[in-house]
């Protein structure tokens, strides 16, 4: 592998990184101590990054984006988060959204959505899996248990489906445009052999937005409950064959783990920057603190980890860009590994600030708030383990 960026990579990624740095940074931490995270949403500046093309990053040149390969798409992912994560979420977000439709839609499906999407700035995506009851077993999954997966039905009744049950923890529920929900059309076998997608197109008679969950960290990048009663899909809103969306979904699994890596590395960078920063310019002892070797050690430490975190994710990357076939192992242990490397990075990043690291008014304890969501976005920490297991056990 060949770690020198592309002329274009590095443009790229030096736009996200002034955006980040000019305006997401001043204005997210305001945003981010409104009480009501709905009306926090950052419209403007969402408007304001697709218009500098990246919501259309990913989407491939047919469709009217970028095309970006998938290391593009983390280079990018990591500046933006170091930014503002919720924000770059909102884009990244619907870059796995894309590539989940294309992965299981027709080909008039994919022109329905993309061509608004490749045009409207605001244009934001949903994917409906997460339950209140079902959440990592849609991903480990549970083959043999008719009772694992989702319990969200969809009957067929004429030309049709009705929806019937409920979702929560669904990103930018809504916000977006245009929904992918997983229901169960068949509730006898397993869900991997009886679930089937539709497109949801709101408003929709019967389907409404429940509560906004009220996180502790991303706070400008809301998760919905989403409530369906007697939804009517038309059959033309299918996508793929029914009951069997789950092989197709396989495809993707990859990209959306290293998706929630790369958010991770960027909030740890975030974390590592101010830590330096500061420890360059708080005195104490009659010299700054970086000059003394417990803090300068730490600082090493953070930033040996924050490398490592970051090679394993662009090796992941660079073998899907490159159709290798790397050691399937290695997006969910890259994902650990950068989870674990940005709680480490955002824990030692407030004790080097001292008692100002738990004050609001300091940076890192935002920082520190939006390290824990990493635990559970991309599959939780115990779900990548056990998938990465399953695979070393069947070598």
């Amino acid at each position: 592998m060949d770690f020198e960026l592309s002329d274009d990579q590095r443009a790229i990624r030096d736009l996200a990184r002034t955006f980040a740095r000019e305006e997401l940074i001043p204005r997210c931490a305001e945003l981010d101590r409104l009480p009501d995270g709905a009306d926090a949403f950052p419209w403007e500046l969402v408007e304001r990054g697709s218009k500098l093309g990246f919501n259309t990053l990913a989407l491939p040149k047919r469709y009217g984006g970028a095309g970006a390969s998938v290391l593009t798409q983390c280079l990018v992912m990591e500046e933006l988060s170091a930014g503002e994560a919720a924000v770059s979420k909102v884009y990244s977000h619907n870059w796995k959204a894309i590539a989940g439709i294309m992965g299981i839609a027709s080909e008039e499906q994919i022109l329905r959505v993309t061509r608004d999407f490749a045009q409207d700035p605001r244009y934001c995506l949903g994917i409906a899996m997460t339950e209140p009851n079902t959440g990592s077993d849609n991903s480990l999954p549970y083959d043999g248990d008719v009772k694992a997966g989702p319990r969200l039905t969809a009957v067929r009744k004429g030309d049709g489906y009705v929806l019937n049950g409920m979702k929560h923890f669904i990103a930018m529920g809504a916000q977006a445009k245009m929904l992918a929900i997983y229901a169960r059309t068949d509730t006898s076998i397993p869900w991997t052999e009886g679930t089937s997608a539709f497109m949801l197109f709101p408003p929709k008679e019967g389907f409404r937005t429940g509560r906004l969950h009220d996180k502790v960290g991303l706070r400008l990048y809301p998760q919905f409950e989403l409530l369906f009663q007697d939804v009517r899909i038309p059959e033309r809103d299918m996508m793929g064959e029914e009951n069997r969306v789950h092989n197709s979904r396989r495809s993707i699994t990859n990209i959306g783990t290293m998706e929630a890596t790369a958010t991770a590395l960027g909030i740890a960078k975030r974390a590592y920057e101010l830590a330096l920063a500061h420890a360059r310019e708080r005195v104490q002892g009659g010299k700054p603190i970086i000059q003394h070797h417990m803090i300068g050690l730490m600082l090493l430490e953070m930033f040996t980890r924050l490398e490592a975190a970051r090679t394993l994710l662009w090796r992941s990357a660079w073998s899907v860009d490159n159709g290798r076939r790397d050691d399937p192992k290695l997006p969910q242990v890259g994902k650990v590994l950068a989870v674990e490397a940005l709680q480490f990075i955002a824990a030692r990043a407030v004790e080097i600030f001292g008692g100002m690291g738990v004050m609001r008014e300091a940076p890192v304890e935002k920082v520190y708030r939006d390290a824990v969501q990493l635990f559970h976005m991309g599959n939780t920490q115990q779900v990548n383990l056990l998938k990465a297991l399953d695979r070393l056990t069947k070598e």
